[in-house]
């Protein structure tokens, strides 16, 4: 009995001891003496005896608080914010109920500061574009916000604008997971506030970029119900792929889509596009030939079937032709090259003693050849597109002004492709016939011309 006494005893004096000593803390905290106050905190810490004392915990956590409230003072000190929380969390984890009572005791404002300081910081980071700064300080207010919350002290589950501004201070800064991850958390409680249509849209993209279909619908169709105005989760799946950055696999998906789905005018539309660009720079991308001759096949192949979808629609075999044609007034620069080579060999010929000059290599004349001989074949593979494309496209110049200079662009082109094979025809009667061609169209262009 007597030992149980003394036993009762000792621990009185050392629980005295404790609240005496934790008073000369508090003291110390209110002079803003931090250091001092913490300082002693870390030497009650190292006792075993104190080791497992809530209090302590919660006292550096209001240490640290009130650090990491006062700009000036922070300073000093590197991360008081995280300090402060992780402290509160093991007082939380010592002893729940106690710490609830040193909240309510003390009032919980050291503690929701470590909400509202860095919430408050990252809207002026967020206002100033700083997107970089802005989203680890509202994540740090999330953090706070989550431990206030589970605590049972305040807050709500969800704060939807903290983690609205969260998520766009990351998609902001090219962290897409991230702000992913924060778009996910409004989606799946279905927060459908006014401004936050763009978390769905934001969300869709995300999905569709790395090819989650399914939940690129399932955001499409919870967007469609939440914000059934809005016209941005009714677009076809086309307009999305036509957005994706990388090449290569907004190639591979639009292939797919046409692949699947031959009838559809856009999909169709955009490939071709793709692969018409793609033939501009065939110099780089098609080294031989027979890789260019396959890549041109496919992208007239597409056109067709455009212009079976679409017969009306002049701008079509416009473009087909444009393929053999632009090919055609490639070799201009090629043949422009060889001529250069024999001016360069005449001009070092001495002339014999009959005042004759050597003629020139048979290489260079029949480089030459070769190149004019391709450039006719590309010119009349095209032209037949570009003659079906005319009485289409003329029908049209009453339309407005791009619908005139589509035309004009049209005549313009073959006046330069007839004079081009004029030039190059060798026989008479041909030749005749070309010209013929080029005074039609040139008389043709005068007369648009004049169109105001």
């Amino acid at each position: 009995m007597k030992k149980v006494i003394l036993t009762c005893l000792t621990l009185s004096i050392v629980m005295i001891s404790l609240a005496q000593n934790l008073t000369k803390v508090k003291d110390a905290m209110s002079a803003k003496k931090y250091s001092e106050a913490n300082t002693m905190l870390e030497e009650f810490m190292k006792n075993p005896k104190y080791q497992k004392n809530a209090e302590l915990y919660y006292l550096k956590g209001k240490i640290f608080s009130e650090i990491a409230a006062d700009s000036v003072i922070e300073k000093s000190f590197a991360n008081a914010a995280s300090t402060s929380l992780n402290s509160f969390k093991k007082a939380a984890e010592m002893d729940s109920s106690k710490f609830v009572t040193y909240n309510t005791l003390d009032g919980s404002a050291p503690l929701f500061s470590l909400y509202a300081t860095p919430y408050n910081k990252a809207l002026k980071l967020f206002d100033a574009k700083n997107y970089e700064k802005a989203l680890p300080t509202f994540e740090q207010a999330n953090e706070a916000g989550k431990f206030i919350y589970d605590a049972r002290l305040g807050l709500s589950e969800l704060d939807t604008n903290l983690t609205l501004y969260t998520g766009f201070s990351a998609l902001l800064s090219d962290k897409e997971d991230i702000a992913a991850k924060y778009f996910t958390i409004l989606s799946k409680n279905n927060v459908g506030s006014a401004g936050f249509d763009d978390v769905y849209k934001n969300l869709m993209n995300y999905h569709f970029n790395k090819n989650n279909i399914a939940e690129f619908e399932r955001v499409r169709a919870q967007g469609a119900k939440l914000y059934p105005k809005e016209e941005y989760f009714t677009y076809d799946e086309i307009i999305f792929i036509n957005d994706i950055k990388n090449e290569d696999e907004k190639l591979k998906r639009i292939e797919a889509k046409v692949n699947a789905d031959p009838k559809n005018m856009d999909a169709i539309s955009i490939y071709t596009e793709i692969l018409f660009g793609k033939l501009l720079y065939a110099d780089s991308l098609y080294p031989t030939d027979a890789e260019y001759a396959a890549a041109e096949a496919k992208v007239v192949k597409l056109y067709e079937m455009m212009a079976n979808l679409a017969p009306e629609d002049g701008l079509i075999p416009f473009n087909t032709g444009l393929i053999f044609i632009n090919r055609g007034f490639k070799m201009n620069s090629k043949i422009s090259d060889v001529n250069d080579k024999i001016r360069k060999f005449n001009d070092a010929q001495k002339p014999d003693k009959a005042g004759k000059i050597p003629p020139p290599p048979k290489e260079f004349t029949a480089q030459r050849d070769d190149l004019r001989a391709k450039q006719i074949i590309a010119f009349d593979q095209g032209l037949p597109y570009l003659l079906k494309a005319q009485p289409i496209l003329e029908k049209k110049v009453g339309g407005g002004r791009m619908e005139l200079q589509n035309y004009k662009k049209l005549i313009d082109i073959l006046i330069e492709v007839y004079s081009s094979k004029r030039q190059t025809s060798k026989v008479a009667a041909d030749k005749a016939k070309l010209e013929a061609e080029e005074a039609k169209w040139n008389k043709e262009y005068d007369r648009i011309n004049s169109i105001k």
